[in-house]
């Protein structure tokens, strides 16, 4: 069976998001710091696939006072296989319900659909215009995307089924709600019974009602106790007492979720927002699944895109992963904003985006698999998201030689700055010397975060980072032009430097505080070396 995916977006006016594009994946994880735009990007989706009741004046784009007066968010549909690479045409079933009229050619002639649409602010109504095309083509030269021509489109919103997940999933909440996804699915159950099921197990229902109200004084008193209003009500009405459900159709108004032993088991109320948030979001993996099950592929066109907010949420690391590999084997497209480096490491290579808000404008990359090598993949993922995860939400990265440049920049980095290296949204890396730099730079310069090197001075070293700079960029670039790497002068390395620069006594004061009184003089001893007497200085 073919399938489709959405290539490539692009959203403009739209909160913090102007002019900005990103390609997707089946799966695609948004990494980043807050308030880049993830939650946005998720958002614009739901306002091209989805319904647009949230949309507000306040959403518009907001640029040196200058307040955007539309909201543009376009999508690249195109065919892949089951393999996931690109097809050139689309299967029958989607030529039908795109319409041929809809379908372009790119280039290297493969068919693609281009989605737009536009809302519009209007002032004195205070509310949006909302409009739906075609585009005639998706790029063309010397036109700015935003100003594409196209036609009105014919295409029905049903094909796209959008479902948006919040962190604030619970299942208690979706067990309330007939309009959640559970409530949904249990407000249809009865239908999937055989006729003769149904009425077998009503007719056990009320035997089981029956027996649960003569057994107990309680509640045969309230039912004896309500029957007063038989006298004010229609002569064939009578007022019942129901402990379990009376129709199969209602339910969803007394269904409980348990968790525990089958011994030993608590309502779902009794446990915490970890296993709650959980539950929700398996039971949504369930109603997808029912939904995709009662569509015929080969004979209907349907595409379910589903974001997801923060999934993390609430669940300790080795959950996190379980819940990624739950998340990705859901049908359809699947685009997860996160802040957890476990989520982030579960992911293939090709599924992370990495977004960064530079000089108020946000920016989204992406690592060229294709261009790395089996070991530079292997590197980055060990390197970089298992052990260092964090830097995914770096502010800036700091790479370093060994432990004490780890140890001692930062420190440095209060001082100057007046802020600890968390405030400063820095992240300070041992690299494990200089020829381990290029994992962390190869994603820093994907994902568009900062970095910088502060490096010893040997000239072994300072070619080592010329070598990384020419795979890093392709070509050769000059060491003394580049104001992201600090070297340190004289060909001496870190260590060297503190010495030079006056560090000697505090260098000696921390070594005794770790090592202990007189761990110093016992260590030139052991070496062979004669301790020289250290001149008291006056107070």
């Amino acid at each position: 069976m073919q399938k489709i995916k959405i290539d490539e977006i692009r959203i403009d006016g739209f909160r913090g998001l102007k002019d900005f594009k990103m390609s997707l994946s089946e799966t695609t994880v948004l990494t980043g710091m807050n308030n880049v735009g993830k939650t946005s990007v998720l958002k614009a989706l739901q306002l091209l696939f989805g319904n647009s009741s949230f949309l507000a004046a306040e959403d518009l784009h907001i640029d040196n006072n200058d307040k955007s007066t539309q909201i543009i968010v376009d999508a690249k549909i195109i065919a892949i296989g089951e393999d996931g690479k690109r097809t050139a045409n689309f299967s029958e079933v989607w030529e039908i319900a795109f319409g041929e009229a809809n379908i372009k050619m790119d280039a290297e002639e493969y068919a693609y659909v281009p989605m737009r649409v536009k809302y519009t602010f209007q002032t004195l109504q205070n509310s949006f215009n909302r409009d739906m095309h075609i585009l005639n083509e998706w790029e063309s030269a010397g036109i700015a995307w935003q100003d594409l021509k196209g036609k009105k489109s014919t295409i029905k919103g049903d094909y796209f089924q959008f479902h948006y997940l919040d962190a604030k999933r619970d299942i208690q909440d979706d067990l309330k709600v007939r309009t959640s996804y559970l409530g949904k699915m249990l407000g249809d159950v009865a239908s999937n019974y055989d006729p003769k099921d149904v009425a077998e197990l009503e007719k056990k229902i009320s035997s089981l009602n029956a027996e649960a109200i003569e057994k107990s004084n309680v509640l045969k008193n309230i039912q004896e106790s309500l029957k007063g209003i038989d006298t004010t009500m229609d002569s064939s009405g009578k007022v019942y007492v129901s402990p379990f459900a009376k129709k199969l159709r209602d339910l969803n108004k007394s269904l409980t979720i348990h968790y525990g032993t089958e011994d030993s088991s608590f309502t779902m109320d009794y446990h915490g927002m970890g296993t709650r948030s959980w539950s929700s979001m398996l039971s949504f993996r369930a109603f997808v699944k029912q939904m995709c099950n009662s569509k015929n592929p080969d004979e209907e066109a349907f595409l379910p895109i589903i974001a997801i907010e923060e999934p993390e949420a609430h669940l300790h690391p080795n959950a996190q992963k379980q819940l990624y590999k739950q998340m990705n084997d859901m049908p359809g497209i699947k685009i997860i904003s996160t802040h957890s480096p476990y989520v982030a490491a579960c992911a293939e290579l090709s599924e992370l985006r990495g977004m960064y808000k530079s000089d108020e404008k946000t920016v989204c990359g992406s690592l060229p698999v294709t261009k790395l090598t089996s070991e530079e993949q292997r590197k980055i993922r060990q390197a970089v998201l298992t052990s260092n995860g964090e830097l995914l939400f770096a502010k800036a990265i700091v790479l370093g030689e060994g432990e004490t440049e780890v140890q001692a920049l930062p420190i440095f980095c209060q001082q100057h700055l007046g802020l600890t290296p968390v405030e400063s949204g820095l992240s300070f890396v041992d690299a494990k010397g200089c020829g381990n730099y290029y994992p962390f730079v190869a994603l820093a310069d994907a994902f568009q975060i900062p970095w910088y090197i502060f490096s010893d001075g040997e000239k072994e070293t300072q070619k080592g980072l010329k070598n990384l700079l020419k795979k890093t960029y392709d070509e050769d670039r000059d060491l003394t032009e580049q104001k992201n790497i600090f070297i340190i002068p004289d060909e001496k390395d870190f260590e060297g430097m503190l010495l030079v620069d006056g560090y000697k006594d505090e260098i000696e004061k921390a070594i005794e505080q770790l090592k202990g009184k007189g761990y110093i003089n016992k260590f030139i001893r052991e070496n062979n070396h004669k301790p020289k007497k250290r001149e008291k200085t006056s107070n």
